[in-house]
């Protein structure tokens, strides 16, 4: 194997990841995890830049990108990882149900336990230690190796389009998401949002109620997560299917608010290449407009996205299978594991990532990280070691390939 492998300490990995594992970084509060990453990266010799990322609320947070300089005869790298773990109103999803400490990162059965620790501490583990075995050779590079540490990818990639507006535009990114160890050329884009029935506010008599005029929307865009038909099928929506993404698009009603006279309704819309925020809104305006003329009593308001803090995340097509950051993520895969890897929408068919920004931008990207997802959310988080470690060195193997 390459040389490049002999400066990975397997152990190294995993306990950086237990690391970020014990550093809360919910969703827009990571300034102490990305502060930590600065320093860690400084320490060891890397141009870095801690980035404070405005929020509309008014509130910032903070996310720390590395970089190893080359000589500009080559094309450069962009290893990215998001420092935002699951966040369910402030806190850990079901926490009474753990059987293990979230911020413990306690190892059993060889698997790392805690919150963030597939999604997606180790992906960033893999990623810096991947920069170390690179820094540590002290090889020449022709192109820059950028390590990101982004904020907020569950917040509509918030931190990856303040790194975009920063300037930021590698040839090659490679995001680190929990893909199984899958390549992912592609992933699905979102558009979430909320539908306001408004009704009346009455005790003891006939009146509007906001919540069975609801049922009416419920109705109209269910079931849950099953692939919708095309408007020229019977269907609501416009769409061409995408031949890497069976199922797909596909909608949940994810949650019902109400308040005296008016129901909120929020949706989850997984949408697929061809598909935008615009056609989205088109549509569904269309479909509670049927609703609308078929019941005088309905009314509603449509918002999209869900709120001025998170943006919706739009679907980019496939990156090419003979992209050079593809076969050369393919030939470390197989140098290292001694198989072919999955290569396709693979094991995250559905997720999102932060590379739907890059490619808008014309970053060549694609997915591939350390972490099996049997259901999301989950209770006891956790993440393969051997995973950890084989993402590191391919990751190694991907980067020392392209620029060196």
């Amino acid at each position: 194997m390459s040389t490049i492998l002999a400066h990975i300490q397997d152990h190294e990995a995993i306990e950086l990841t237990r690391q970020l594992i014990r550093i809360p970084s919910f969703l827009w509060r990571e300034s102490e995890i990305g502060i930590w990453l600065a320093d860690w990266m400084s320490g060891r010799g890397y141009d870095v830049v801690l980035q404070t990322v405005p929020l509309n609320d008014g509130n910032a947070t903070h996310q720390a990108i590395g970089l190893l300089r080359g000589d500009g005869g080559g094309p450069s790298l962009m290893l990215c990882g998001h420092t935002d773990t699951s966040d369910w109103n402030g806190d850990v999803f079901r926490r009474d149900q753990w059987t293990y400490d979230p911020f413990g990162a306690e190892i059993a059965d060889g698997k790392i336990y805690g919150l963030g620790a597939l999604n997606m501490k180790a992906g960033l583990a893999a990623l810096l230690m991947a920069g170390e075995a690179l820094r540590r050779s002290g090889k020449r590079l022709k192109g820059d190796l950028i390590l990101a540490c982004v904020v907020a990818e569950t917040g509509g990639g918030v931190g990856a389009l303040h790194l975009i507006e920063s300037g930021c535009r590698p040839d090659f990114c490679i995001v680190t998401e929990a893909g199984n160890l899958d390549v992912g050329l592609i992933s699905v884009g979102y558009v979430q949002g909320k539908i306001r029935v408004h009704g009346e506010f009455k005790h003891r008599v006939p009146y509007v109620n906001p919540i069975e005029k609801a049922t009416r929307v419920i109705d109209a865009f269910s079931p849950s997560y099953v692939q919708i038909p095309r408007a020229e099928d019977g269907g609501w929506l416009r769409y061409q299917p995408h031949p890497l993404m069976p199922g797909y698009p596909s909608m949940a009603i994810r949650n019902i608010e109400h308040y005296q006279d008016v129901t909120t309704v929020a949706f989850d819309l997984r949408i697929i290449p061809g598909m935008t925020e615009e056609s989205v809104r088109e549509d569904m305006r269309a479909r509670l407009e049927q609703i609308r003329s078929e019941d005088d009593e309905f009314k509603y308001e449509l918002l999209i996205p869900q709120s001025d803090q998170q943006p919706n995340m739009p679907a980019r097509e496939a990156t090419l299978v003979d992209a050079p950051v593809v076969t050369q993520l393919v030939a470390a895969h197989r140098q290292v594991t001694g198989v072919e890897p999955r290569v396709g929408a693979g094991h995250r068919i559905g997720a999102t990532a932060d590379t739907c920004h890059f490619k808008g931008v014309g970053i060549t990207c694609v997915e591939y990280g350390p972490g099996f997802i049997p259901v999301w959310p989950m209770v006891d988080e956790c993440v393969s070691m051997d995973q950890v470690i084989t993402a590191t060195k391919t990751l190694a193997l991907t980067a020392d390939a392209l620029l060196t």
